[in-house]
């Protein structure tokens, strides 16, 4: 995963073994400073903030048709408005990242934070050099358009505002599987969680899935709030993979198939976490988490470890043990980077089990790519949640020192990946990601 044009990886080892978490460049005025747009934003909330599709769009097309660094292909279409869904890929390094942001519409922040560092980086390339030369960067800037551009009439005047949501706009349909799974809200307008449709059991070789969705032993039947739903449970490769995603919705196939093209080293999601959540001990929610996937060699670190529950609810199996090691040392590093910074306070990990229809569980394994999450505080319907503004310079900075360190390292040698687990716990489980 060494580019040829890059210095002997034994020596970008002890670089960062002699200088350690100091190692990475200073915050630039671009990265620690809020813009003049972001700025002007500072007292809005995140859906009259965050830039609309089209706006994103013509950013993007700016950036691709301005720089020979950058390039820009529509990956598919929304399944309600059919808005485009877009891919930017940025430099020519060996070590490949794909990077995927706004899998829930109501969580913009990652989006403008990727979009206005990969401005930076193609504006000023000798001073982004090694970025450009050791890494190739895939970013699918928005997932769901849909969620991004949801408007209802909250105030009931008539004129419909843009509040956005966190599913897409797609009715299910008898046809699509034997039940409706939970995870597709029946509220109107339908739509799906695209991070829980991610399905695990499909190869990138073509072959069929593992079994037929309109199994009726597939499902699971259960109560909640009053209401009768259906969890997918799918048997693969000896595993119940309990809340198995189906492959529905046409924003998580063109997610899918940019993984696939991208055939990535590591893999990073970005999500706006609840300033609800509370640590074990009831502490408030830090500004930034993260989170890294693994797989039964560290079965017994698990935060929801318990000796007689199946391992393939607490780890995910199809992850080994060297794909686990590059996570962890991954989340490890880079937390510990930015908790030095002084501006971020401590970041904290997301405790992990898998997610069986969510990116990072679905598709990971399928290239052996270590695995990062981003969590930064603040739901965009919260009354308390973060300004937006600081929500994308937390994320825009985050991303830099995440690349900066891959460019360093991709395997990040020298790092302890045991250390990932002295960070402190925010959330025990899954569910909000």
């Amino acid at each position: 995963m060494t580019s040829k044009d890059s210095p002997p990886k034994t020596t970008r080892r002890q670089y960062l073994a002699t200088v350690g978490l100091g190692a990475l460049s200073a915050p630039s005025a671009v990265e620690s400073a809020i813009d003049t747009t972001e700025a002007r934003r500072a007292g809005l909330s995140d859906p009259r903030a965050s830039l609309t599709n089209q706006q994103l769009a013509k950013e993007l097309h700016a950036l691709a048709e301005g720089s020979p660094h950058a390039a820009l292909r529509r990956i598919g279409r929304s399944a309600g408005r059919d808005d485009p869904i877009w891919e930017l890929r940025v430099g020519r390094g060996e070590t490949n990242v794909h990077l995927v942001t706004q899998l829930h519409g109501d969580e913009p922040a990652g989006t403008e934070a990727i979009l206005a560092l990969v401005r930076d980086v193609t504006s000023n390339p000798e001073a982004n050099l090694d970025l450009l030369s050791r890494l190739t960067l895939t970013v699918v800037p928005r997932a769901n358009p849909d969620g991004a551009m949801f408007a209802r009439d909250e105030d009931a005047d008539g004129a419909d505002e843009r509040v956005t949501r966190r599913e897409n706009v797609q009715p299910w349909r008898r046809r699509d599987s034997r039940r409706e799974p939970d995870y597709h809200s029946a509220d109107e307008p339908p739509g799906y969680d695209l991070n829980r449709d991610f399905d695990p059991t499909v190869e990138f070789s073509g072959a069929d899935r593992s079994s037929d969705t309109r199994s009726s032993g597939e499902w699971t039947r259960y109560e909640e709030d009053g209401e009768t739903q259906w969890r997918h449970d799918r048997q693969y490769r000896g595993a119940t993979l309990r809340g198995c995603g189906l492959g529905l919705t046409p924003e998580t196939a063109a997610v899918a198939d940019s993984y696939r093209r991208a055939d990535p080293d590591v893999a990073i999601t970005h999500h706006h976490k609840s300033v609800e959540t509370r640590g074990r001990g009831g502490e408030a929610p830090s500004l930034l988490s993260v989170m890294a996937p693994f797989g039964p060699a560290y079965l017994e670190r698990a935060p929801s470890y318990e000796r007689d529950d199946p391992p393939e609810t607490i780890v995910n199996p199809f992850v080994d043990a060297e794909m686990s090691r590059r996570s962890l040392r991954l989340n490890s590093f880079v937390a510990r980077q930015l908790t030095s910074l002084g501006e971020f306070g401590t970041v904290t990990r997301y405790g992990y089990e898998p997610l069986w229809g969510s990116y990072l569980d679905a598709l990971t394994p399928k290239t052996n790519a270590a695995g990062m999450l981003y969590e930064v505080a603040g739901q965009s319907d919260e009354r308390d949640s973060v300004d937006y503004a600081r929500k994308v310079a937390v994320s825009r900075t985050a991303f830099r020192r995440t690349l900066e360190a891959l460019a360093s390292d991709p395997d990040l040698g020298t790092v302890d990946e045991n250390r990932y687990f002295d960070l402190p716990v925010e959330s025990s489980g899954p569910t909000s990601r």
